[in-house]
């Protein structure tokens, strides 16, 4: 008699995630001395690994010229498309100038994560049940409801000033990636 997995507790995931990350900002103070623009979860659910990168002000700043330059040469190509007026919308928003870089797999401390963790939900996922419940959704089932997770979670963290023992840049961002998104997504400003 098999018995089919438990459904993922996001109360135990957003605590976990908290904690990590106060091991991780620690990890950061010790880390840099020059002020960070940027922190970031980098998280992908199904795979259930999470690692904290973060960037440099200057580096991040350099990288917002770069990628503002990249964007605007960019434009003129995209705009010339005949069906280029469909998305429009989606193509303005994706190249929208921007004073920090949300490339997150090009910050300074990123090549060599600060601290990593795991926490996998593979049983699940391979269940009858998150077939059942994995219907419709921009994401699947498991990672949009991480996205909330980690957003109450790093939102939790400012609130309680968490982020107070790092050299930071004003603001600082703080944020989230999964691996195929381009760009971080900055849930709040320190």
């Amino acid at each position: 008699m098999s018995t089919e997995p438990e459904l993922p507790s996001w109360n135990d995931l957003e605590e976990r995630i908290v904690a990590e990350m106060r091991t991780a900002i620690d990890a950061l103070a010790a880390a840099s001395e020059e002020p960070l623009a940027v922190v970031v979860l980098w998280a992908d659910p199904y795979k259930g690994w999470y690692e904290v990168l973060a960037d440099t002000a200057s580096r991040n700043r350099e990288g917002a010229r770069a990628r503002n330059a990249k964007m605007a040469t960019l434009i003129p190509e995209l705009a010339s498309r005949s069906e280029a007026w469909k998305t429009a919308m989606t193509t303005a928003a994706r190249t929208q100038a921007l004073d920090f870089d949300p490339r997150y797999g090009d910050y300074a401390l990123g090549e060599d994560p600060l601290h990593t963790f795991d926490v996998g939900y593979d049983a699940f996922v391979r269940s009858p049940r998150y077939t059942e419940l994995n219907q419709g959704g921009e994401d699947g089932w498991l990672e949009g409801h991480v996205r909330f997770v980690i957003a109450r979670a790093l939102l939790r963290l400012v609130g309680d000033g968490a982020f107070a023992a790092l050299a930071t840049a004003s603001p600082l961002r703080v944020g989230y990636a999964y691996p195929d998104s381009g760009d971080a997504i900055i849930v709040a400003l320190v």
